[in-house]
Protein backbone atom coordinates (compact mmCIF):
# COMPACT_ATOMS: atom_id res chain seq x y z
CA UNK A 1 0.00 0.00 0.00
CA UNK A 2 2.88 2.39 0.75
CA UNK A 3 4.24 1.76 -2.76
CA UNK A 4 0.96 2.92 -4.22
CA UNK A 5 0.80 6.24 -2.31
CA UNK A 6 4.50 7.21 -2.67
CA UNK A 7 4.39 7.79 -6.47
CA UNK A 8 1.01 9.48 -6.17
CA UNK A 9 2.29 11.84 -3.45
CA UNK A 10 5.40 12.59 -5.52
CA UNK A 11 3.29 13.43 -8.59
CA UNK A 12 1.06 15.81 -6.60
CA UNK A 13 4.07 17.60 -5.09
CA UNK A 14 5.80 18.01 -8.49
CA UNK A 15 2.69 19.41 -10.15
CA UNK A 16 2.19 21.88 -7.27
CA UNK A 17 5.81 23.06 -7.62
CA UNK A 18 5.41 23.47 -11.39
CA UNK A 19 2.27 25.63 -11.00
CA UNK A 20 3.98 27.80 -8.38
CA UNK A 21 7.06 28.27 -10.61
CA UNK A 22 4.90 29.55 -13.47
CA UNK A 23 3.34 32.34 -11.40
CA UNK A 24 5.63 35.40 -11.20
CA UNK A 25 6.35 36.76 -7.77
CA UNK A 26 5.51 40.35 -6.96
CA UNK A 27 9.14 41.45 -6.98
CA UNK A 28 9.76 39.68 -10.30
CA UNK A 29 6.75 41.33 -11.94
CA UNK A 30 7.79 44.84 -10.89
CA UNK A 31 11.32 44.40 -12.27
CA UNK A 32 10.11 43.69 -15.79
CA UNK A 33 9.88 46.89 -17.81
CA UNK A 34 8.89 47.33 -21.42
CA UNK A 35 11.91 47.78 -23.63
CA UNK A 36 11.70 50.51 -26.26
CA UNK A 37 11.56 49.31 -29.86
CA UNK A 38 14.68 49.94 -31.90
CA UNK A 39 14.35 51.14 -35.50
CA UNK A 40 14.86 48.44 -38.08
CA UNK A 41 18.27 49.04 -39.61
CA UNK A 42 18.88 45.35 -40.22
CA UNK A 43 17.13 45.52 -43.60
CA UNK A 44 19.63 48.10 -44.87
CA UNK A 45 22.56 46.13 -43.48
CA UNK A 46 21.38 42.90 -45.08
CA UNK A 47 21.21 44.50 -48.55
CA UNK A 48 24.81 45.70 -48.17
CA UNK A 49 25.80 42.23 -46.99
CA UNK A 50 24.39 40.51 -50.08
CA UNK A 51 26.76 39.69 -52.93
CA UNK A 52 26.69 41.87 -56.02
CA UNK A 53 28.47 39.36 -58.27
CA UNK A 54 28.69 35.58 -58.16
CA UNK A 55 30.97 33.96 -60.71
CA UNK A 56 31.01 30.16 -60.87
CA UNK A 57 32.72 27.74 -63.19
CA UNK A 58 31.75 24.06 -63.24
CA UNK A 59 33.91 21.03 -63.99
CA UNK A 60 34.17 19.07 -67.21
CA UNK A 61 35.57 15.62 -67.99
CA UNK A 62 38.99 17.25 -68.46
CA UNK A 63 40.91 19.83 -66.46
CA UNK A 64 38.44 22.71 -66.50
CA UNK A 65 38.76 25.00 -63.47
CA UNK A 66 35.95 24.46 -61.00
CA UNK A 67 35.47 27.31 -58.53
CA UNK A 68 33.10 29.97 -57.22
CA UNK A 69 33.87 33.60 -56.38
CA UNK A 70 31.28 35.61 -54.48
CA UNK A 71 31.94 39.35 -54.61
CA UNK A 72 30.37 41.79 -52.14
CA UNK A 73 29.71 45.54 -52.55
CA UNK A 74 32.82 46.45 -50.53
CA UNK A 75 35.09 44.37 -52.82
CA UNK A 76 35.37 41.44 -50.42
CA UNK A 77 35.55 38.10 -52.22
CA UNK A 78 34.71 34.71 -50.77
CA UNK A 79 36.34 32.13 -52.98
CA UNK A 80 36.13 28.36 -53.02
CA UNK A 81 38.36 26.48 -55.41
CA UNK A 82 37.60 22.88 -56.17
CA UNK A 83 39.24 20.76 -58.90
CA UNK A 84 41.76 22.35 -61.26
CA UNK A 85 40.99 25.77 -59.82
CA UNK A 86 43.66 28.48 -59.73
CA UNK A 87 43.84 27.83 -55.98
CA UNK A 88 42.08 24.96 -54.23
CA UNK A 89 40.25 25.48 -50.95
CA UNK A 90 38.50 28.44 -49.36
CA UNK A 91 40.03 31.89 -49.42
CA UNK A 92 38.90 35.42 -48.73
CA UNK A 93 40.48 38.48 -50.30
CA UNK A 94 39.54 41.94 -51.46
CA UNK A 95 39.26 43.32 -54.98
CA UNK A 96 39.72 47.03 -55.57
CA UNK A 97 36.40 48.89 -55.77
CA UNK A 98 37.43 50.04 -59.26
CA UNK A 99 37.40 46.40 -60.41
CA UNK A 100 33.96 45.70 -58.89
CA UNK A 101 32.59 48.87 -60.48
CA UNK A 102 34.22 48.00 -63.82
CA UNK A 103 32.56 44.55 -63.85
CA UNK A 104 29.15 46.10 -63.19
CA UNK A 105 29.76 48.85 -65.77
CA UNK A 106 30.91 46.33 -68.41
CA UNK A 107 27.83 44.21 -67.72
CA UNK A 108 25.60 47.22 -68.32
CA UNK A 109 27.49 48.16 -71.50
CA UNK A 110 27.05 44.70 -73.06
CA UNK A 111 23.37 44.52 -72.11
CA UNK A 112 23.85 41.71 -69.59
CA UNK A 113 20.36 42.18 -68.13
CA UNK A 114 18.83 41.76 -71.59
CA UNK A 115 20.82 38.63 -72.53
CA UNK A 116 19.40 35.14 -72.68
CA UNK A 117 19.48 33.23 -69.42
CA UNK A 118 21.10 30.16 -70.95
CA UNK A 119 23.55 29.52 -73.77
CA UNK A 120 23.42 25.71 -73.92
CA UNK A 121 25.58 23.13 -75.64
CA UNK A 122 24.86 19.79 -77.24
CA UNK A 123 27.86 18.15 -75.56
CA UNK A 124 27.71 16.69 -72.06
CA UNK A 125 31.34 17.28 -71.10
CA UNK A 126 31.32 21.06 -71.56
CA UNK A 127 31.83 23.21 -68.47
CA UNK A 128 29.32 25.88 -67.56
CA UNK A 129 30.01 29.40 -66.43
CA UNK A 130 27.39 31.06 -64.25
CA UNK A 131 27.35 34.79 -63.68
CA UNK A 132 24.90 36.48 -61.36
CA UNK A 133 24.85 40.25 -61.00
CA UNK A 134 22.71 42.21 -58.55
CA UNK A 135 22.06 45.88 -59.17
CA UNK A 136 21.79 48.44 -56.39
CA UNK A 137 17.99 48.44 -56.81
CA UNK A 138 17.97 44.70 -55.97
CA UNK A 139 17.23 43.35 -59.45
CA UNK A 140 19.28 40.29 -60.31
CA UNK A 141 20.17 38.40 -63.44
CA UNK A 142 21.74 34.95 -63.78
CA UNK A 143 23.27 33.81 -67.05
CA UNK A 144 24.47 30.25 -67.60
CA UNK A 145 26.81 29.85 -70.54
CA UNK A 146 28.31 26.73 -72.06
CA UNK A 147 28.62 27.26 -75.82
CA UNK A 148 27.89 29.86 -78.51
CA UNK A 149 28.55 32.64 -76.04
CA UNK A 150 28.42 36.21 -77.37
CA UNK A 151 32.00 37.55 -77.63
CA UNK A 152 31.17 40.47 -75.31
CA UNK A 153 29.99 38.06 -72.59
CA UNK A 154 33.07 35.88 -73.04
CA UNK A 155 35.25 38.99 -72.66
CA UNK A 156 33.45 39.80 -69.39
CA UNK A 157 33.97 36.21 -68.16
CA UNK A 158 37.68 36.44 -69.03
CA UNK A 159 38.03 39.76 -67.20
CA UNK A 160 36.33 38.46 -64.05
CA UNK A 161 38.44 35.28 -64.12
CA UNK A 162 41.66 37.29 -64.55
CA UNK A 163 40.79 39.61 -61.64
CA UNK A 164 39.91 36.69 -59.37
CA UNK A 165 43.20 34.97 -60.23
CA UNK A 166 45.06 38.22 -59.60
CA UNK A 167 43.25 38.66 -56.26
CA UNK A 168 44.33 35.17 -55.25
CA UNK A 169 47.93 36.16 -55.93
CA UNK A 170 48.42 33.50 -58.59
CA UNK A 171 50.97 34.25 -61.28
CA UNK A 172 50.55 32.06 -64.32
Amino acid sequence: MRLFFAPLLLAVLLSACAVEAQQPTKSHATKQKAKPMKPKTAAKASVAAEPVIVFRRTPCYGTCPHYEATIYPDGRVQYEGLQYAPVEGKREFKLPMAVVNQIKQDADQIGFFQMKEHYPTRFTDMPSTFLTIRRTDGTMKLVQAEDSIPPSLQKLFDYIHAEVVKGLGVTK
